[in-house]
């Protein structure tokens, strides 16, 4: 090699080796701020990170801590934010949770499912429904861009899906507002009606969600809409057939129209499947009201009926099985007993209404 340049080499990387810590220096002092600033975020990440491994271990307590001190350093983390709201939200600090929820969506006003979490406890825990539902009412108004890449993304379904509870929780907040409008009955029946058309809205964009045709049809019994409430009742029952409610429910509409014996067939279904779901209340609720229903049919002069019933009860309690502490099918007997509980007695009465 020639010497020459041998020599400029050596100068030249010392040099740099002096140049590059002396810019290093000068470039800390001139830009202080923002160097401390990815320092702090590093922190941030680190701290959140290893809130995240607790918070999937529920180790909730010590996820707290870690949250709290990676947002010290980082305060802008959304996501570890909503999950400190989530949190506090298990230990019932509500207050907390919502101002948590509040301070994440300042820092992003579009992260959809933190402001839905925030909706629902200013609305079922902290009796806020006008706020709440002014956050739903951002959640449906919304345009994200949306972006259908075939086998790789699509947030179409997702964004639907958002819409679709966020009406069906403002359904929710609407009918909970109604109760405690007082002695102002004209007031509690707009805000019914208001439920009722944010459910409407909700079944077109989330049409197999069973709360959404469960909450309609009490909105709508309490509305006395015969037809809205036996129609939402019956689908409610079709896509969960072994959810009681529904059943007790229905069974409750029947009998207002005297329609015992179908009542009767709905309170046995709901009597069956609430033995292991339902609390004590509930079930003496059930077991009351069948009775109730069973001696009308009596006094009725339907003893015959009453007696093949009881025929019919002792049958099918031969489908069933107990494990685990739950009633489940025994897989002889499954389609034959989940076609029996989806089947709505009187569906076409509503449906010619």
């Amino acid at each position: 090699m020639n010497p020459f340049i041998r020599i400029m080499k050596k100068t030249v990387t010392k040099v740099l080796l002096v140049i590059i810590p002396v810019v290093g220096v000068i470039s800390v002092i001139l830009f202080h701020d923002w160097y401390e600033r990815q320092y702090n975020k590093l922190l941030g990440f680190y701290y959140v990170y290893k809130g995240d491994k607790e918070y999937k271990k529920l180790n909730y307590h010590n996820a707290i801590d870690y949250y709290i001190k990676g947002l010290n350093y980082y305060p802008s983390h959304t996501k570890a934010r909503c999950n400190l709201g989530n949190l506090y939200v298990v230990y019932e600090n509500y207050f907390e949770a919502a101002q948590t929820y509040e301070e994440a969506l300042k820092y992003n006003p579009k992260y959809m499912s933190c402001r839905m979490d925030y909706g629902i406890i200013l609305s079922e825990r902290l009796g806020e429904y006008d706020k709440a539902i002014e956050e739903y009412e951002k959640i449906i108004n919304t345009h994200p861009f949306l972006i259908h890449i075939p086998f790789i993304y699509n947030n179409l379904k997702s964004v639907k899906i958002n819409r679709g509870l966020a009406y069906y929780n403002m359904g929710i907040a609407y009918r909970n507002k109604s109760i405690y409008t007082g002695d102002n009955k004209m007031e509690s029946l707009e805000y019914l009606k208001k439920a009722r058309e944010s459910y409407g809205k909700a079944k077109k964009l989330i049409p197999r969600d069973y709360d959404t045709f469960y909450n309609s049809a009490l909105t709508n019994q309490l509305l006395s809409d015969i037809k809205g409430a036996g129609l939402d009742y019956c689908r409610a029952i079709e896509l969960k057939p072994y959810n009681f409610e529904a059943h007790y429910n229905y069974a409750l509409l029947l009998r207002s129209l005297k329609f015992y014996k179908e009542s009767l067939e709905e309170l046995e279904k709901a009597g069956i499947l609430a033995d292991q779901e339902a609390n004590a209340l509930q079930l003496r609720y059930i077991y009351e009201t069948l009775g109730e229903v069973k001696q009308r049919l009596i006094n009725d002069g339907e003893t015959d009926f009453i007696k093949s019933r009881v025929e019919v009860s002792a049958n099918n309690n031969s489908e069933l099985a107990y494990r685990n502490g739950k009633v489940i099918l025994k897989e002889a007997a499954d389609n034959f007993l989940t076609k029996r509980l989806k089947n709505c007695p009187k569906k076409e009465y509503f449906e010619e209404l």
